[in-house]
C-alpha cells in the first residue's frame, strides 16, 4: 500500500512538471540592439526572452533596430517586419552579432 502511494505521488508530481510552461523554452541572456531616434542612438536589450514567442522590438515606426547582438543561449531569428512573418530574416547563433546592414523589428528565439 505504501509503495502505491509513493508511486502515485511521484507520477502526479511528474505530470505537474510536464504541464507547466517549461523553462526549456526560455532563452537566458540578453539580446541587445541599437536604435536611432531624433538624432540620438540608444542601446537597449531584451533579458531572458521567452522562446517560441515573437518579440516586437521597441523601435520607432520609421527606424528599425541595427547592431543586433544575440547574447542569449538560444538561436535568434530576426525579422524586418514587426510580426516575425516576413521573408526578410537573418539567423543569429548564440553569441553572434548581425552584420552591418541587417535591420530588425522583431525576433523569435528557439532552442
Amino acid at each position: 500500500m505504501r509503495l502505491r502511494a509513493t508511486v502515485a505521488a511521484a507520477l502526479g508530481a511528474a505530470g505537474m512538471l510536464l504541464a507547466l510552461p517549461g523553462s526549456a523554452l526560455a532563452a537566458y541572456g540578453e539580446f541587445s540592439y541599437s536604435v536611432q531616434h531624433r538624432g540620438q542612438v540608444y542601446q537597449t536589450s531584451i533579458s531572458d526572452p521567452v522562446g517560441r514567442d515573437c518579440h516586437t522590438l521597441d523601435v520607432p515606426v520609421d527606424s528599425p533596430a541595427y547592431r543586433v547582438h544575440n547574447g542569449t543561449n538560444a538561436t535568434a531569428v530576426v525579422f524586418l517586419d514587426s510580426h516575425c512573418a516576413s521573408d526578410t530574416f537573418f539567423t543569429l547563433a548564440p553569441g553572434e552579432t548581425a552584420p552591418s546592414g541587417v535591420l530588425v523589428r522583431s525576433v523569435l528565439f528557439s532552442r
